[in-house]
Parts: C-alpha cells; structure tokens; sequence
C-alpha cells in the first residue's frame, strides 16, 4: 500500500487539512482538503455531503491554479490570540493574550482589523508593527 500524499500536498499548498480556501478565478466556490481528498465545500444547511474535486486538485498540483487562503476565523468556543491593555504601575502596556471566541461584536471588530490570530506566536510578531503604528508601549 502506498502512501497518502494529500497531507503533504495540502501543506505544500499552504492550507492544512479542513482549512477552507477559494481558487484564483472560481468565486462561487470555495474547497478544502480532507484526509484523502480535495472537496468543494457544500453550503451550510443542506444535505448533499460534499463534492470531489480531483480536476481542480490537478490544476493546483500543476500550477495551473492559484490557491487563495481564506482569512481564519476561530470557532465558537475555540482559542484564538490578540492584544489586550494591561494597566501596571509604571504605565500601560499592551500584550498578547488568549480568549475563546463567543461571536461578539468586539470580537469581529478584532477581526475586521486583522487582530485576531490561530497562535501566540503569529500573535506576538504582529505586536510590535501595531504598536508602533499606534504609538502604544507593549511587552512580549
């Protein structure tokens, strides 16, 4: 038995495995890999399971395609990464702190700003550029 490459093909591509993305010039769809495939993504709500998508895994692999990665958006209840203020006694800093998404308002805020990110560490080479563009104090 052989073995399965699409880990490595979707790694290569840039995505991991469940992270949706769209293709350069296909608006109306976006696909993603599983374990064994790459499948466009079926619309919330229905019932359809998915759709193999072997031509489009071969024009990726060929380079005939262009992957455009998705913005992450955590899940509900999942942990993501941002800057909060902490207030200390020689003044205020901002640092880099986790949080469960719940889908508030501040939260899209965070993300419609490009605050919001999968790990500390994305979260903390961001920090400086930030903080220098606001002229704010921080700490890693």
């Amino acid at each position: 038995m052989s073995k399965n490459l699409i880990p490595e093909i979707a790694r290569m591509l840039g995505v991991e495995i469940g992270e949706e993305f769209k293709v350069e010039g296909v608006a109306d769809k976006t696909y993603k890999f599983i374990i064994d495939e790459l499948i466009v993504c079926g619309e919330k709500n229905t019932n359809h399971g998915y759709v193999s998508a072997n031509m489009m895994l071969v024009s990726l692999t060929k380079g005939d395609a262009n992957l455009i990665k998705l913005p992450w958006k955590p899940k509900k209840g999942e942990t993501y990464y941002t800057f909060v203020l902490m207030v200390v006694l020689l003044g205020d800093k901002w640092v880099v702190r986790p949080s469960r998404w719940g889908g508030l308002p501040n939260e899209y805020a965070l993300l419609d700003k490009g605050w919001v990110f999968r790990t500390k560490e994305e979260a903390q080479d961001a920090l400086p550029k930030v903080a220098a563009e606001i002229g704010i104090d921080y700490e890693l």
